[in-house]
């Protein structure tokens, strides 16, 4: 079972000892072990990273490593919950090949990504509002996105409201290198960015293959790490890694690592009491109009609901934090395209600048008014 988290179900210290720990479990002899995670390793891409940590791998190479360990276990049935997303189009069509090829019973649970399952398996299964039906696949696609809301007037095509006070985010020379300490072969990561500009009421994309650096740059961006070389400005200033994170909000690609409170309510005022400015009245009315606008039960405990749930909670923290630009990291996984575009739309409405990181090229091409690739280290317009 692979789940639409990757992050959640890592166990061990590095690669090698996550493919290898069932395999100990189960008792497997030494040199089957071997054979296995080395075939795991090369069809995965994961030969170079095998000593690394979870904590340092992209969320595209954690879901390779998930997929791996399917591999080695040889497991006759493999579950993967929303299997394509995180994967760039190198391993979503290597994963279809594997479907494709595979002999074992193969069941993905998906809400995007339809376009991948043309011709790829024996049975297509829609389930709607607890009921199960199965439509021919080419009665799937409107059916689905009738249930879902894409086909839905896109809330981008709002209007913006007016901004009263517009901002520029640029980036100009920055280079930054961070070494993965256990990468064999001592591999080290280095981006360059010549020109990277965001402006309010902007939607932007940035895409690239995993591992290629786009949540190093996000990183770069608000404040969390500090580049070797260049600055980042807001209106030609530079700013401090303090006074970034107060300008530029970062929602990460894994929201369980920034909703960390028992509520849904405690965690959408846990901000706002700060204020000063707010009284108690004003607190609890903008959390409740937050919840609703998200969709957001507040006396739900986040750690029980689903992780689209989750995510949508970590994008109303957000909005309450009304920052004037938003780096918003693979917000469409595990998201259909209506929801992620609504969400899109409420932290824009404010005159916002986004910046969007996703896989999907057909998901960029829907928002975007510009956008950005890293290949190879060096980030260039599109």
């Amino acid at each position: 079972f692979v789940s639409q988290n990757p992050q959640e179900q890592f166990i061990a210290a590095s690669v090698e000892e996550e493919l290898a720990f069932p395999l100990e479990s189960m008792g497997i002899e030494r040199e089957e072990m071997v054979r296995r995670i080395t075939g795991a390793l090369n069809l995965w891409g994961l030969q170079d990273l095998r000593t690394s940590s979870h904590q340092e791998l992209s969320g595209g190479e954690r879901k390779r490593v998930l997929l791996a360990v399917q591999e080695v276990l040889q497991a006759r049935l493999w579950i993967l919950d929303e299997a394509f997303d995180d994967l760039d189009q190198q391993w979503r069509d290597r994963l279809r090949e594997t479907i494709q090829t595979s002999d074992k019973t193969i069941l993905v649970l998906a809400s995007r990504y339809l376009e991948e399952f043309s011709g790829l398996f024996d049975q297509v299964v829609l389930l709607d509002q607890k009921t199960i039906h199965t439509p021919a696949f080419d009665e799937l696609l409107p059916r689905f996105s009738q249930l879902c809301g894409d086909d839905q007037p896109n809330p981008l095509e709002a209007q913006v409201p007016q901004i009263a006070e517009k901002h520029k985010l640029c980036c100009t020379n920055l280079q930054a290198e961070r070494k993965r300490q256990s990468t064999l072969l001592g591999q080290s990561f280095s981006l360059n960015v010549p020109d990277f500009h965001l402006e309010s009421g902007e939607l932007v994309t940035l895409v690239g293959p995993n591992g290629s650096g786009k949540s190093s740059f996000s990183r770069l961006l608000c404040g969390l790490d500090e580049p070797k070389g260049g600055a980042v400005t807001i209106d030609g200033q530079p700013f401090s890694a303090k006074e970034l994170s107060r300008k530029v909000g970062y929602l990460f690609q894994n929201p369980d690592l920034q909703i960390f409170l028992p509520t849904v309510e405690e965690e959408l005022s846990w901000s706002l009491k700060r204020r000063k400015d707010l009284e108690y009245e004003q607190v609890k009315s903008r959390v409740a109009e937050c919840a609703d606008l998200f969709g957001l039960t507040l006396s739900d405990t986040p750690s029980t609901m689903s992780y689209p749930l989750r995510k949508a909670l970590q994008a109303a923290v957000y909005f309450l934090l009304d920052r004037p630009f938003y780096i918003l990291d693979e917000l469409d996984s595990s998201l259909t395209y209506h929801s992620a575009l609504s969400i899109i739309a409420r932290l824009r409405q404010r005159g916002a600048g986004l910046l969007i990181i996703t896989h999907d090229r057909h998901f960029a091409g829907r928002i975007a008014q510009r956008g950005y690739s890293i290949v190879d280290g060096r980030m260039e317009s599109l």
